[in-house]
């Protein structure tokens, strides 16, 4: 089962590795050193609102590619 959390209430630091910004930097640093796709995918998860992958996912869970 899943808490709801709210993230007013989450430590800086917390909401700075939540950001949508920190997952583009991320993603950004994994896709400079592959050689294939990389994506943002959104999650249910408050605390990993965001997660980064080099599998194919589901079109549905996709906030961003980048493709060489």
């Amino acid at each position: 089962m899943t808490t709801a959390i709210d993230r007013r209430c989450l430590s800086p630091k917390r909401q700075l590795l939540c950001s949508r910004e920190n997952a583009l930097r991320v993603a950004g640093r994994i896709f400079d050193h592959s050689q294939g796709k990389v994506s943002i995918l959104r999650t249910t998860d408050p605390l990993q609102p965001f997660r980064i992958s080099t599998d194919p996912a589901s079109s549905g869970l996709i906030v961003l590619e980048m493709v060489a």
